[in-house]
């Protein structure tokens, strides 16, 4: 059996885009250590482990995955450690802890992952197969165990930096035919920012890799959008990005 590294873990940020709700969300682990009804988010934490000595800490984040959530092919990126020496800030995370991984824990450096993922193709019910997991509103979420409310800050601001720079996995949220309303919603979410249906409009209209399909939505209550898809190869021939949304 691997032996733990009581002092080394990674914790993983799993982002849920919610194209139903039109909400973004995260992943939590809850936990049952602060039984009253006061506790908040205290029992909250994200999916996480510490580091086995016959692992990387990839295949250790990987590893959490699997076992926790049942997720698979999900991309991982890391994107930063945390250290405070100060980062178990309840002696009952302590306890809880060294219960649940057998060790005796002192200090513990963490290295946070974070992933996008469009909950609806992953879980069309929005549940997940293990226990005590669920998703919460990325809203709803002051005061999570340990520092992870800070872990959460940090790994949006990457999450946002990311999608900036490199937003070609941000078309992978949608249905390969989406509106306009769509691709615009989802921005916001991620961005955390409104933007004017008209002049957002207009510099999409400027990117070759938005291609109409001269067809519209089906099915629907209200009238019916005109339909888009996303063109990688395109994509990858223009150098603009998403970067011109904010210039």
């Amino acid at each position: 059996m691997s032996v733990l590294n009581p002092s080394l873990s990674v914790d993983c940020v799993i982002f849920g885009l919610d194209t139903q709700e039109q909400a973004l969300k995260i992943l939590v682990y809850e936990r049952d250590i602060f039984p009253d009804d006061n506790s908040g988010n205290k029992n909250l934490k994200f999916p996480g482990s510490l580091v086995a000595d016959d692992e990387s800490l990839d295949e250790s984040a990987d590893r959490v995955l699997k076992e926790l959530t049942g997720l698979k092919n999900i991309c991982l990126k890391q994107f930063r450690a945390f250290g405070d020496p100060a980062r178990i800030k309840y002696d009952e995370e302590r306890e809880w802890s060294e219960r649940h991984y057998g060790v005796k824990i002192d200090r513990v450096v963490t290295i946070a992952y974070y992933a996008l993922i469009r909950i609806d193709e992953h879980n069309p019910d929005q549940k997940l197969i293990k226990d005590k997991l669920r998703w919460i509103n990325i809203d709803d979420t002051d005061n999570l165990a340990f520092d992870h409310s800070y872990i959460l800050a940090k790994s949006r601001e990457a999450l946002q930096q990311d999608f900036i720079f490199q937003n070609v996995m941000a078309f992978e949220l949608l249905p390969k035919k989406f509106t306009l309303q769509q691709l615009q919603s989802m921005y916001e979410l991620i961005l955390g920012s409104k933007f004017d249906k008209r002049n957002f409009r207009k510099k999409i209209g400027k990117a070759e890799y938005i291609v109409p399909l001269g067809e519209k939505q089906n099915g629907v209550a209200h009238k019916p959008a005109m339909l888009f898809r996303f063109d990688h190869k395109k994509f990858e021939r223009s150098k603009e990005g998403i970067r011109n949304f904010f210039i």
